[in-house]
C-alpha cells in the first residue's frame, strides 16, 4: 500500500509541473503578439506552481500587464496654422491620436488638452515645426496653466525660416492635470505634418509615497 501511495505522490508532482505548459502551446497558435507576451505568460506560469489558488498565474500575468508603461503619441493633422489667427492663447489644438492608453490618459480635442487620469510619474516630450518666424520662435510645454518646459529657436541673418525645437522632462503629475503646447509668439507659422509637430506621454510608474523623497 505504502508502494502504491509513493508512485500516485510522484505522478501528481509531474503533472503538476507539466499542466501549466498546456496553456503555452494554445498560446503559440495566437501569432506575434503572442511571442510579445510569452515571457511575461512564462513567468506567470512559474509563480503559478508556487501558488495552488492560481495554478496557471492568471494574477500574476494582470499584475505584470498592470506594471506595462502607458503610452499616448499625438501628431497633427497635415496643416499649416497661423498663430495670430487660428490659436486662442496660442494652445495647439489639432491633434490627431496615434497611440493613447485610455485608462490613463484622456484627449480634449476642443482644447487641444492631454488630461492625466492617474497620480504618477511621467515622460513628457514634444516637438514643434516652425515654417516662418522673424528672429526667434518659442514654445511651452504647459501643465494645467504653469510652464513645465520651453523650447526656443533663433535665427541668423541670411538662413533660412523654418527649424524643428524638440524639449522632453520628466514629472510627477496628479490625476486631473493637462498637459498642452502654447506658442509663446503670435507672429509664428506652425506645421503640424505627421511626424514633424507632436506632443506624446509616457507613465514611468507610480507617485512616490509622502514618506518618500
Amino acid at each position: 500500500m505504502e508502494g502504491k501511495k509513493g508512485k500516485r505522490g510522484k505522478k501528481g508532482k509531474r503533472d503538476l509541473y507539466r499542466a501549466p505548459l498546456v496553456p503555452l502551446v494554445l498560446l503559440g497558435l495566437k501569432g506575434h503578439r503572442a511571442s510579445l507576451e510569452y515571457p511575461a505568460f512564462l513567468g506567470a506560469m512559474l509563480w503559478g506552481l508556487q501558488d495552488p489558488q492560481d495554478p496557471l498565474g492568471h494574477k500574476a500575468l494582470q499584475a505584470h500587464k498592470a506594471q506595462q508603461p502607458a503610452v499616448v503619441h499625438l501628431q497633427g493633422q497635415e496643416t499649416t496654422i497661423q498663430v495670430r489667427e487660428d490659436l486662442s492663447e496660442g494652445i495647439l489644438r489639432n491633434w490627431k491620436m496615434v497611440s493613447i492608453h485610455h485608462r490613463v490618459f484622456k484627449m480634449h480635442s476642443r482644447s487641444g488638452e492631454l488630461e492625466v487620469l492617474l497620480d504618477g510619474v511621467y515622460f513628457i516630450y514634444s516637438q514643434v515645426y516652425y515654417l516662418n518666424f522673424t528672429d526667434i520662435a518659442s514654445y511651452e510645454v504647459m501643465v494645467d496653466s504653469n510652464p513645465f518646459l520651453r523650447c526656443t529657436c533663433s535665427l541668423e541673418t541670411g538662413q533660412r525660416k523654418f527649424n524643428t525645437c524638440y524639449t522632453a522632462g520628466v514629472s510627477l503629475l496628479r490625476a486631473g492635470q493637462r498637459i498642452s503646447i502654447r506658442i509663446v509668439y503670435e507672429d509664428t507659422l506652425i506645421s503640424m505634418t505627421n511626424h514633424t509637430t507632436f506632443l506624446g506621454s509616457v507613465r514611468l510608474g507610480e507617485a512616490p509615497s509622502a514618506g518618500q523623497n
